[in-house]
């Protein structure tokens, strides 16, 4: 089947939204090459269920396809077929698993030697797409808040050497209230946006119990325990069986739904347990640990949301056991604090690095603190770099300096 040959009907499997815009844009994908066509199909077909920011930017393709006279369509699209392709991805079901069809496009790519090609033409298509509908500025500076090393007193390691560079050091922060003053603010900022840019703009991540904080699109290690049970139930038999290699495991996880680690309770937002459910299926030891969990879930809220405000806090995550042990969901053999603080540390540059890549770089305001003790590093407009201060600040202060 080539695009050329798609109607509605086509798309009869797709969720309801998705089905409506594959039928809206019926004419732009019957052009498409069959190298590119599935690459969209793949996002497509997940409409329902995307964050505003990702349907946006899919959006976003399709505007400047159909904007482009048919010659200047031609001239973009006609590196794509020159592509050689196999008679399989030709004749497979690239409509309702698009992602089945990805993966053997790339494992096709790389046994021919095209690879290098199709990287290099899909970057040439996506600057094209970025340069014609660059994302819009943040209505408010975005802001990146990430408290570390809950349940340690202190590290043998320096801490922040990555961002040190980058902003000030404090090491005199009373700590009293510090968590509740963070999380209050990044409250306050999510009831003060505008409507339309609060759905999915401001979040709170956490590795441990969560505090009770409105206005925030809060998720949590803690309250996913039984999602993850499930799911490394699902996965411990699909291994102990005996005939489900990993490509099988990774099918198999690719296609679960919410409901099926108990992601279905009435009134829950059905965008918000697709995502979570993905942090669970895709995300490497996330079913785990705990800082893994929190440093994969604020790299893909950044990647997917783009929010405005995102607080990460991070808290111990059980010590490493054998993978038998750990995959059959037993009790931890006890937690590993200071392990978890090295963890925590490099994800809170990571969640800095991630937060760089989106608009309004410039105005970014981040903290990283040291939950409980007098350390942190601020980092943001007009705070010199590479420096170290030892005025005793309180958390209010701290977010003053930020301007915040």
């Amino acid at each position: 089947m080539q695009p050329s040959d798609l109607k509605d009907a086509s798309f009869s499997r797709y969720p309801p939204q998705a089905r409506v815009l594959a039928t809206k844009e019926m004419l732009l994908l019957r052009e498409l090459p069959l190298a590119l066509a599935p690459i969209l199909l793949r996002e497509l077909i997940f409409y329902d269920w995307k964050m505003p920011a990702e349907r946006a930017e899919l959006n976003k393709q399709f505007l400047y396809l159909t904007a482009l006279t048919p010659g200047e369509r031609t001239n973009v699209l006609k590196p794509f077929r020159t592509l050689s392709l196999s008679n399989e991805l030709t004749t497979m079901d690239w409509v309702n698993d698009p992602a089945g069809f990805m993966e053997r496009l790339t494992a096709w790519l790389w046994s021919t030697h095209q690879m290098e090609r199709f990287r290099s033409i899909a970057d040439a298509y996506s600057s094209a797409v970025s340069a014609k509908s660059p994302e819009d500025l943040p209505s408010s500076p975005r802001l990146g808040v990430v408290i570390v090393g809950a349940g340690t007193r202190q590290s043998k390691h320096p801490l922040f050497q990555k961002l040190r560079p980058l902003g000030v050091h404090l090491t005199a922060v009373h700590p009293a209230e510090g968590v509740a003053i963070l999380l209050e603010r990044a409250s306050k900022r999510a009831a003060l946006a505008p409507t339309s840019d609060s759905s999915f703009r401001h979040w709170y991540i956490d590795g441990g119990i969560p505090e009770a904080i409105p206005h925030l699109t809060q998720i949590s290690y803690a309250q996913l325990q039984q999602s993850r049970a499930l799911l490394l139930n699902r996965i411990q038999g699909a291994i102990s069986s005996g005939g489900m290699g990993p490509e099988q495991l990774r099918t198999l996880l690719a296609r679960m739904k919410p409901d099926e680690v108990g992601l279905n309770s009435a009134g829950s937002n059905e965008i918000l347990n697709h995502f979570q459910l993905t942090l669970l299926t895709e995300g490497a030891g996330t079913q785990i640990f705990s800082t893994t969990f929190a440093q994969w879930a604020a790299r893909e809220c950044l990647r997917r949301a783009h929010p405005e405000t995102l607080v990460v806090r991070y808290a111990p995550r059980q010590q490493a056991q054998t993978m038998n042990m750990m995959l059959s969901g037993a009790s931890p053999a006890g937690l590993d604090p200071e392990g978890s603080l090295i963890d925590a540390d490099m994800g809170a540059y990571y969640t800095w690095i991630n937060m760089r890549r989106l608009s309004g770089a410039d105005g970014l305001r981040f903290l990283v603190w040291f939950e409980g003790q007098r350390e942190a590093l601020a980092i943001g407009p007009g705070l010199a770099h590479g420096t170290s201060s030892d005025s005793p600040l309180n958390m209010h202060q701290v977010l003053a300096l930020l301007d915040v």
